[in-house]
């Protein structure tokens, strides 16, 4: 039987603030027979402190760029070692799932992680990315700014990318990059931003999620 695909952005921010989710996210996938799994993995506090000091130093942007994503070829080798499965380090546009779980990360200067899963799920035909964040989910404002910013549950690409206003320069973290929230409105492709490792098993399942379902549109 032919498995389904899907894509997993593990943010770096998450990673290193949440190490111990890690073994849960392993038998979770473990558990779900009827999908391969592509885990793409962000940067996060080590790729920004190295990305910092180098700016400091005067170093091109396009070289900071390329400082970030060897940080995130450190952590994609680190989580393939600690999954026990293939590493990826090419093109997302050329990614094939090849085995239970792939691990990749980033690849090109001007690309998030966020925009090598897009590409990742259109080359493997994955029809939802896991977004596995610091936040619950999408918020009507910064939460760590506003109390009275509200968690959204649900919305389309379109307005998703209205309430994004950051520029694209080394080390910027999205909650869900704009870039790749445009490929995946283009592809049919939704989103789950969620800091709940339980929201993959379930989405998956038809259930409702904690996080904030991005549909595309």
């Amino acid at each position: 039987m032919t498995k389904k695909a899907a894509i997993i952005s593990l943010g770096g921010s998450f990673l290193f603030s949440h190490p111990d989710a890690l073994l849960p996210l392993k038998h979770a996938l473990a558990k779900i027979p009827d999908f391969n799994f592509g885990i793409i993995v962000g940067g996060g506090e080590l790729a920004r402190k190295y990305i910092d000091f180098a700016r400091g130093l005067g170093l091109t942007e396009e070289v900071l760029h390329r400082i970030g994503i060897m940080g995130t070829n450190i952590n994609a080798f680190m989580i393939s070692k600690y999954f026990n499965c293939g590493l990826y380090y090419g093109d997302p546009r050329l990614m094939k799932l090849k085995g239970k779980i792939i691990v990749s990360s980033g690849f090109k200067p001007g690309w998030t992680t966020d925009v090598c899963s897009a590409y990742a799920s259109v080359s493997t035909g994955s029809r939802i990315i896991f977004n596995i964040s610091k936040e619950k989910g999408v918020y009507t404002k910064d939460p760590e700014t506003f109390k009275s910013a509200k968690l959204i549950e649900d919305i389309d690409t379109t307005k998703f990318m209205r309430m994004m206003t950051y520029g694209r320069f080394a080390g910027v973290n999205y909650i869900f990059d704009p870039m790749a929230a445009r490929i995946c409105r283009i592809n049919g492709i939704s989103v789950v931003v969620t800091n709940s490792i339980s929201d993959i098993p379930r989405y998956l399942k038809g259930l409702r999620i904690k996080g904030t379902l991005i549909r595309p549109g």
